[in-house]
């Protein structure tokens, strides 16, 4: 993974963001006690994950007044805990999350005993960067099944290898594969792993003939001849595979799945400070040295309004619920 800890100085930062007035201007609480209170950026999971890295990426070039701006990891249950840290911090717009979208869209409909609401709980604020979900093959699969449908065909007369695994039971490649599965009247067996590299790693050892996975944990495998993607799940062909098709190409027009990261408040933050931070954020991920890096981790740039990203988050919370219920799928915790 690259280091994304080398540091900007103020100047720089002032002159990346365009803006020292955004700086002069930041809520700080009170400016004369801030020094000693940080500004936390929250993450669900372990350092090293992609919410992380972005995390970081935003730490070294956001305005932040005179307090220290933290990456706070806090990880379990699924990045639950940090979705509750942020729902307990005070609404003074010192402390953000960075994460991937399913912890708010989908989760309300996996967990039957969430203790956050989507809607209540947490204000949508910049999204950060987004990367498509797709079908990827191994070596169990024979050199010739080059296509969805000949994957699909592949599986009828192959029942008991008809598999596909994913980084965890509950996530958008779980919902995904179900919903190939229904669409296409294969019985496709889910098998979850503890993460997307080892659920990789299984199919292209043969163990596992097929994985829905993200793209960006795909991409370094493709030139291998190790791991063949047939399908991506974004609403048009990716820019980093345009050979592949998309799963509407190929005869699934409700199969669409981008996996987003952004940031978030918590809910009852002024409206003026989730406005300075969309528009810090907004500016950091139009700029040239993290587009750079996001080009390194095949992460497509993401931005929009902040109402546009609020009505996005509300409008995939209520797209995902029929997918979960029609797979059957419900979390035990």
């Amino acid at each position: 993974m690259d280091d994304f800890a080398s540091r900007l100085s103020r100047r720089r930062v002032l002159s990346a963001l365009g803006s020292a007035a955004l700086l002069a201007a930041w809520p700080t609480s009170g400016r004369a006690q801030s020094t000693s209170t940080a500004t936390r950026l929250l993450v669900g999971f372990p350092p090293g994950g992609t919410a992380d890295v972005l995390a970081r990426a935003l730490q070294t070039r956001l305005p932040h007044g005179d307090a220290p701006l933290i990456v706070e990891n806090r990880p379990g249950a699924g990045g639950r805990i940090a979705v509750g840290e942020l729902k307990n911090a005070p609404a003074d717009g010192r402390t953000l999350m960075v994460s991937a979208d399913p912890i708010l869209t989908i989760y309300p409909h996996v967990f039957p005993r969430l203790p956050y609401s989507t809607l209540t709980d947490v204000v949508p604020v910049a999204p950060i960067a987004s990367e498509p979900v797709g079908l990827c093959v191994g070596p169990m699969v024979p050199a010739g099944v080059r296509t969805l449908a000949d994957f699909l065909a592949w599986c009828r007369q192959h029942p008991k290898e008809a598999v596909y695994t994913t980084a965890a039971a509950g996530t958008t490649m779980h919902f995904v594969g179900s919903q190939l599965g229904h669409a296409s009247q294969v019985d496709l067996l889910h098998v979850p792993h503890r993460g997307g590299a080892a659920a990789v790693q299984d199919v292209m050892g043969g163990q596992m003939a097929s994985t829905v996975t993200s793209m960006s944990l795909a991409m370094p495998h493709l030139g291998s001849g190790r791991l063949r993607a047939l399908a991506v799940a974004s609403p048009k062909r990716w820019k980093r595979l345009p050979e592949v098709p998309t799963f509407i190409e190929s005869g699934f027009p409700s199969i669409r799945a981008e996996v987003y990261y952004g940031t978030y408040l918590r809910a009852g933050t002024p409206a003026a400070q989730v406005e300075q931070w969309h528009q810090a954020i907004s500016t950091v991920t139009r700029s040239a040295p993290l587009l750079a890096q996001l080009e390194q981790l095949s992460l497509d740039p993401m931005t929009l309004p902040q109402r546009d990203f609020a009505a996005l988050v509300r409008a995939d919370l209520e797209r995902w619920g029929p997918v979960v219920r029609a797979s059957g799928y419900s979390a035990d915790d």
